[in-house]
C-alpha cells in the first residue's frame, strides 16, 4: 500500500516549521546588524562633523595674530574659536551646537593655535545610540583636533592689486596713519611712461580676458586671484589710465561697510578698501617692460578718490594684513608685514 499525498504532506511539515524559524532568525540578524550599521554611520557623520569644526576654529583662533610680532594673543584666540565652533553642529541624540572648551584651545608654538573638539561621555555629550543599546553601549565617543599656523606670506594668492608702490631701499614702511605711500604716479609725475600699473599674467582663477585699460579696471574692482611671488617677474602697464582707474578706485570704496574717511585704526569695514600689491624694484623702463617683484605689502585707502586724482596720483596708508597665501621660496623682508593663516595637523 503506498502513502497517500495527505500522508506525504504530514511528515514534511516538521522541515517546513524548521526553516521558517531559520528565516526569521535570519531576518532577525541582519535586521540587527542594519541597525547597527547606522549607529556606526551617525558616529562617523559626527566624526566628520567634529574635524570640519577644529578647523575652522583653529583657523579662526590662529587669526588672533598681532600683527606688530607675528604671535598669537591667546586670550582673543580663545575667543574666536569659541564663535566659530559653535556656529557648527555635530551629532548627539540629534544635531546639537559644538562648545569648545577653553581647556582644549592650547598653543604649541607662539605662532600656532590646536583646538580639540568633542562628542564624549567624560564631557556630556556624547553621541547616542540607538540599536546599539540592545548591546548595552548606549553612547559613543569621538573627538577630533586641529591645529593651525599662521607666517610671513612671500607668495600672496588672492584679491592682488595691479599697482604697486616701488621699492625704497633701506627704507622700512611705517604704519602711522600720517605716512603714505604713492601706490600710482599721477599725470605729469613720470618720464617713462610708467605709472606704476602693472600688467599682471593671464589667471586661470578668474574670468577676467580684458587687456589694457580694461584689465586694470576689472583686477582693482575684483582682485588678481592667482599666486605672485617674490622674484617673479611680472610686465609693466604703460599709460595714466586715469578714467578706469579712478573708477575702478570708487567702486571699491562704495563696495565697503565703512565709508567714513580716516585712518585704518578706526576702520571697521569688511575689507574692501584695502589693496594688496607688489612691490617692485623699479618702474624706472620706458614702455611695456619687465620689472621685478622684491616683496609685497598693504595698503589702506583712506579717503574717496576725487578729480584731482588723475593728477595727483593715488596713495595709501601701509598696514600690517592677513592674507591667503603661500610661505614661497625666497626670503621675506622683515617689512612686508604680509601674514597668511594654514592648517598644519
Amino acid at each position: 500500500m503506498h502513502p497517500t499525498p495527505d500522508h506525504e504532506s504530514r511528515q514534511r511539515r516538521p522541515d517546513e516549521g524548521i526553516a521558517v524559524i531559520w528565516v526569521a532568525v535570519f531576518l532577525l540578524v541582519s535586521l540587527w546588524f542594519v541597525s547597527l550599521a547606522i549607529d556606526m554611520g551617525k558616529l562617523m557623520a559626527a566624526k566628520t562633523q567634529l574635524q570640519a569644526a577644529a578647523d575652522a576654529s583653529a583657523l579662526a583662533g590662529v587669526s588672533a595674530l598681532d600683527l606688530e610680532t607675528g604671535e598669537v594673543m591667546p586670550d582673543s584666540a580663545v575667543i574666536r574659536a569659541q564663535q566659530v565652533g559653535a556656529q557648527n553642529t555635530a551629532y548627539e541624540g540629534t544635531q546639537t551646537p559644538i562648545v569648545v572648551d577653553p581647556a582644549d584651545v592650547t598653543f604649541p608654538a607662539a605662532n600656532r593655535v590646536r583646538v580639540i573638539v568633542r562628542r564624549e561621555a567624560a564631557t556630556g555629550n556624547p553621541v547616542l545610540t540607538h540599536f546599539a543599546q540592545t548591546l548595552g553601549i548606549p553612547n559613543l565617543s569621538v573627538n577630533a583636533d586641529a591645529t593651525a599656523e599662521a607666517f610671513k606670506i612671500g607668495q600672496p594668492c588672492e584679491h592682488l592689486a595691479p599697482f604697486a608702490p616701488e621699492n625704497v631701499p633701506g627704507s622700512a614702511f611705517d604704519s602711522d596713519c600720517d605716512t603714505e605711500y604713492t601706490l600710482k604716479d599721477g599725470v605729469g609725475s613720470s618720464t617713462s611712461g610708467n605709472y606704476q600699473l602693472l600688467s599682471l599674467p593671464a589667471c586661470i582663477e578668474d574670468d577676467i580676458t580684458a587687456q589694457g585699460a580694461a584689465a586694470v579696471e576689472e583686477y582693482i574692482k575684483a582682485g588678481y586671484q592667482c599666486c605672485l611671488s617674490i622674484g617673479e617677474e611680472v610686465f609693466t602697464e604703460p599709460g595714466v589710465k586715469a578714467g578706469p582707474f579712478r573708477d575702478a578706485l570708487i567702486y571699491r570704496y562704495e563696495a565697503d561697510t565703512d565709508e567714513e574717511e580716516g585712518c585704518y585704526q578706526e576702520y571697521t569695514g569688511n575689507g574692501s578698501r584695502v589693496f594688496v600689491t607688489p612691490i617692485i624694484e623699479t618702474f624706472e623702463v620706458n614702455g611695456k617692460k619687465v620689472v621685478r617683484i622684491v616683496k609685497f605689502a598693504a595698503f589702506f585707502m583712506k579717503e574717496k578718490p576725487g578729480k584731482d586724482i588723475n593728477k595727483d596720483g593715488f596713495t595709501g596708508q601701509f598696514i600690517k594684513y592677513v592674507v591667503p597665501g603661500n610661505a614661497g621660496d625666497e626670503d621675506i623682508p622683515e617689512d612686508s608685514m604680509i601674514y597668511g593663516i594654514h592648517l598644519v595637523e
